[in-house]
């Protein structure tokens, strides 16, 4: 083997070997001077947000007024729909018949005229029943005073009572054919409570307080929603098979005659689950251009800082929500339009 040729070899790749380093050490400096693929100048962070400094005499100017958030169960509520009705509640006279439920479905109006005319029929059946009765009455009465008198017979008494009985049973029987036809409805304009039907889904029944109170209002569920409450009334079992539903009732009062019956209506019925959240009053949010929902945080005495929260629900006039807040800062529930006003060079 020839000493030269054995003597070039590792020359030469002591040569190449630094080359090498130096030109895997360039193509990091090398990728580095590209320009970023995204640049943001002047990042502002949520937390610091543009503060508003009032003075003394503005803060009285605007009427501010501040609450402490507090961490409390509020209930849940659930949006179902709703159909007000007439429920028939009537008492016959005799005391030994019952009530008859009957609700009243909606019905076109040639269907409500037959049974607007069935009613006025029912009730002449049972006014004519209740002369009978009283005619039958007067012959036992005679019957017996004959029989005192010696000038009657005991058979004479017993078919004046048989007559009798037969009377009160009719007057029984007609009593039970009107409360069928349900309330009178020449006089659903006079009438100050309705019920509301609820059909709600049978899975969905056992996650709801069916015993505490609802609230009856519009088809949205929003706190502009003018909703009244609504009592749980006990009511003959009624469901719908093809629907896998069963029907809710509640009790609302309709003084100002504010609900027809057929109309369809919202209807927040409370969960059973009741979990805690940051709580404060609906006043205190306002909301921006793109609807994002904020809070203005008193930092100190005339010193505010807005705040995005979200909004989990709304009972009443308490909302619940989250965000970059904490139980126990106090937030301003009047005056939140103007400071929003201010901040954003609107307001005076």
């Amino acid at each position: 083997m020839n000493p030269a040729h054995s003597n070039h070899k590792p020359s030469t790749c002591r040569l190449l070997l630094p080359a090498l380093l130096l030109l895997a050490g360039n193509l990091p400096a090398a990728e580095s001077t590209s320009p970023p693929p995204a640049e943001i100048e002047h990042p502002v962070k949520e937390s610091d947000l543009t503060k508003v400094i009032l003075t003394a005499e503005a803060v009285n100017r605007l009427g501010i007024v501040t609450t402490t958030v507090e961490k409390r169960r509020l209930t849940q509520t659930r949006l179902f729909g709703g159909e007000i009705t007439l429920l028939a509640l009537n008492a016959s006279a005799n005391s030994n018949s019952q009530s008859v439920y009957t609700i009243l479905p909606s019905l076109a109006p040639a269907e409500l005229v037959r049974l607007a005319q069935s009613q006025i029929d029912a009730d002449g059946q049972v006014d004519q029943a209740k002369v009978q009765v009283q005619a039958t009455q007067q012959v036992l009465n005679r019957a017996e005073q004959m029989r005192r008198d010696k000038v009657g017979t005991e058979r004479s008494v017993d078919d004046a009572k048989a007559q009798v009985g037969m009377a009160e049973a009719a007057l029984k029987t007609a009593y039970a054919r009107r409360n069928l036809l349900g309330p009178a409805l020449l006089d659903v304009n006079n009438r100050s409570t309705f019920w509301v039907r609820v059909p709600v889904y049978v899975d969905d029944l056992s996650g709801l307080n069916t015993t505490a109170q609802a609230r009856v209002g519009g088809l949205k569920n929003s706190p502009e929603n003018v909703s009244r409450p609504a009592v749980p009334v006990a009511a003959p079992p009624s469901a719908n098979p093809t629907a896998a539903t069963v029907d809710l009732f509640y009790a609302v009062k309709n003084s100002d005659a504010a609900f027809r019956p057929g109309q369809r209506v919202g209807v927040l019925i409370p969960l059973r689950s009741e979990d805690e959240n940051l709580v404060i009053p609906w006043s205190a949010i306002v909301h921006d251009v793109s609807g994002g929902s904020w809070i203005y945080q008193v930092l100190e005495t005339n010193r505010y800082m807005r705040r995005r929260v979200q909004v989990l629900r709304v009972v009443d006039d308490q909302a619940a929500v989250t965000g970059d807040i904490v139980a126990g800062i106090k937030v301003v529930t009047t005056g939140v339009a103007e400071l929003f006003g201010t901040e954003f060079g609107v307001g005076k």
